[in-house]
C-alpha cells in the first residue's frame, strides 16, 4: 500500500508540475549599451506537451539600423524533463553575416554534442545538463532556483562550450520599464573572470529573465531590460 501511495503522490506532483510550465511566454526587451537603446529583442517560448519552442529575434534600432541593420534569429527546441529543458536543436542565424551562423545538435542517448559553423562540423562529449543559449534562461522556469546558493552548466552557442559558474542570491527587487518585480539574482563566478553575465529573474512571473547585463573587460556593459511580457498558463 505505502508504494501505490508514493506512486499515486510522484504521479501526481509531476502532472502537476507540468500543468505550472506555461503554454506560451511572450517577452520584448530593450538591449542598451550606457542607457541608450540599439536593438529590440522578442523572445516567444511555446510548450506543446512535453516538448518545448523557443524563437529570439533582434533587430537594430535608431543609428545601429542605418550603419548596420542586420537581423538576428536564434531557436531552440526540445523535449521537457522533471529536471528542466533537454535542448535538441540549437540554431543561430543573421540575415547578412551568415558566415557567422551555426548550429547545436544535441544527441542525449549518444552523450554527443554536434556543432556546425563556418569552421566545420565538430563533434563534442555532451554533458549531463548541459543547455544551449536559449534554453538556459528558460530553464529555469521549468525548474527555479528556490533554495540554491550556486548553479553551475555547460551552454552551447553553436560554436563552442562555455562553462557557467553562478551564484544565487537573496530575493530583492529589480526596476524595468514592465514594472518593478522580485527576483533572484544570479551574479557570475568568479568575480574576476573577464567575461561575466548577471540575470535577474522575476519570481512572480514565472522565473522569466527580466534583465541581464553582460559585460567583458576593457567594453561597456549590455544590458537585456524587459519591457513588455505576456504568459498563458
Amino acid at each position: 500500500m505505502r508504494i501505490l501511495i508514493t506512486f499515486i503522490l510522484l504521479c501526481f506532483s509531476t502532472a502537476l508540475a507540468a500543468t505550472e510550465i506555461p503554454h506560451r511566454i511572450e517577452a520584448n526587451y530593450d538591449l542598451q549599451v550606457k542607457g541608450v537603446t540599439l536593438a529590440k529583442v522578442r523572445e516567444v517560448f511555446t510548450r506543446d506537451g512535453n516538448q518545448y519552442h523557443i524563437e529570439s529575434i533582434t533587430k537594430p534600432v535608431g543609428l545601429l539600423a542605418l550603419f548596420k541593420p542586420e537581423t538576428i534569429v536564434a531557436t531552440s527546441e526540445g523535449d521537457i524533463s522533471t529536471h528542466g529543458l533537454l535542448p535538441l536543436k540549437y540554431t543561430h542565424k543573421r540575415a547578412q553575416d551568415s558566415h557567422k551562423n551555426s548550429t547545436a545538435e544535441f544527441d542525449w542517448t549518444r552523450h554527443e554534442l554536434i556543432h556546425r559553423d563556418n569552421v566545420g562540423i565538430r563533434q563534442l562529449p555532451l554533458a549531463e545538463g548541459t543547455q544551449d543559449r536559449l534554453s538556459m534562461m528558460y530553464q529555469f522556469v521549468v525548474e527555479p532556483p528556490r533554495g540554491r546558493l550556486e548553479i553551475k552548466l555547460d551552454m552551447s552557442n553553436g560554436s563552442m562550450i562555455e562553462k557557467l559558474h553562478y551564484q544565487v542570491k537573496p530575493e530583492q527587487t529589480v526596476t524595468t520599464s514592465f514594472g518593478t518585480m522580485r527576483s533572484y539574482n544570479l551574479t557570475s563566478l568568479p568575480l574576476d573572470v573577464p567575461k561575466k553575465s548577471n540575470v535577474w529573474l522575476a519570481i512572480d512571473h514565472s522565473f522569466v529573465p527580466c534583465k541581464v547585463v553582460f559585460t567583458e573587460d576593457g567594453s561597456n556593459s549590455l544590458v537585456q531590460v524587459l519591457t513588455d511580457l505576456k504568459i498563458v498558463p
